[in-house]
């Protein structure tokens, strides 16, 4: 019986996973906005602030990456690169800065 439990729990934690990492997600969000709200509160230019944003989650995210995904995707080329610095730069830098401004 301890087993059937056991494999139950172990299917419910397995399955529940998606929630949990939108849960995590939705508090991640609202922690970044309330840090948002705070430091344009006490002055802090919009233009710092995105760049420190990108700092941050820059230097959360690499590593995860470096580890887990170095072996797994094939090398990046030139061109590559620029497609995906001209992404970053006109997708995720524009759109905050024009969130951001007024």
């Amino acid at each position: 019986m301890s087993m059937e439990k056991l494999s139950c729990s172990e299917s419910f934690l397995k399955s529940s996973k998606p929630y949990f990492a939108m849960i995590s997600l939705q508090f991640g969000y609202a922690g970044m906005n309330i840090i948002t709200k705070i430091s344009l509160n006490t002055g802090m230019s919009h233009y710092v602030l995105v760049v420190y944003r990108h700092a941050i989650a820059t230097a959360v995210i690499a590593p995860f990456a470096f580890f887990f995904e170095r072996k797994a995707q094939p090398k990046i080329t030139f061109t590559i690169f620029m497609q995906l610095f001209i992404l970053g730069l006109l997708g995720f830098l524009l759109d905050h800065c024009l969130y951001l401004i007024n």
